[in-house]
């Protein structure tokens, strides 16, 4: 099975690199940089919270997921171009959040079970943002072009996984587990391909930088 600390290095390499030229670019470009900061600092805070205090880290995936949801909601508000498609992300980033820390609130246990259906609620907007911004600029490259391509990618492909995962937990057919957990890891060095792309095109090209 491929080795998370790999991942872990290469999204810290990444978010150096974006964090060279912090200052320098637009607001967009500073959320996305926010945005592989805030993910790294919570996938290698909850691959180690065993080693470091005895403590499961299932809790992690829902600040995963609502992190992920409200930056990326900003990241694309950035870069969608009509009024609808803008309603559409402020309303569902006042929305569903709202929705998401009620049921904490009235059912505290939920907080330390995994939810697929958070999953969904909060990376299927994140993919039709990403579907219209790729529309939105069809026949033309625009603003993020191939880092909205690796969200959309990845978003897509890890959601298929996830859903799988369910699955095989739910008949009880361990032996793909890791197999899955593998293809995981190997979509988000996929993800992370296109990221540094987009950094090397912001870096070198000043009509990439937003």
């Amino acid at each position: 099975m491929l080795d998370s600390k790999y991942l872990h290095f290469t999204s810290a390499l990444l978010c150096l690199l974006y964090f060279i030229g912090f200052f320098k670019n637009g607001k967009t470009y500073k959320i996305f940089t926010l945005y592989i900061a805030g993910v790294l600092l919570i996938d290698f805070t909850a691959s180690n919270l065993w080693k470091w205090f005895r403590i499961y880290n299932i809790f992690t995936n829902h600040f995963y997921d609502l992190f992920q949801f409200v930056i990326l909601s900003y990241f694309y508000a950035r870069l969608l171009q009509t009024k609808k498609q803008l309603v559409t992300v402020y309303i569902l980033l006042i929305l569903l959040p709202v929705f998401l820390l009620s049921r904490y609130v009235f059912n505290p246990q939920m907080f330390f079970e995994y939810s697929l259906l958070e999953n969904y609620l909060t990376t299927i907007p994140i993919i039709i943002y990403a579907t219209m911004h790729l529309y939105n600029n069809l026949g033309q490259k625009k603003e993020f072009y191939y880092a909205n391509i690796g969200l959309l990618f990845y978003l897509f492909t890890s959601t298929f996984i996830f859903l799988l995962y369910e699955l095989i937990t739910v008949l009880n057919i361990d032996e793909f587990s890791s197999i899955l957990i593998s293809i995981n890891l190997f979509l988000q060095y996929i993800k992370f391909a296109f990221f540094f792309y987009q950094w090397k095109l912001i870096y070198f090209n000043k009509n990439e930088r937003n």
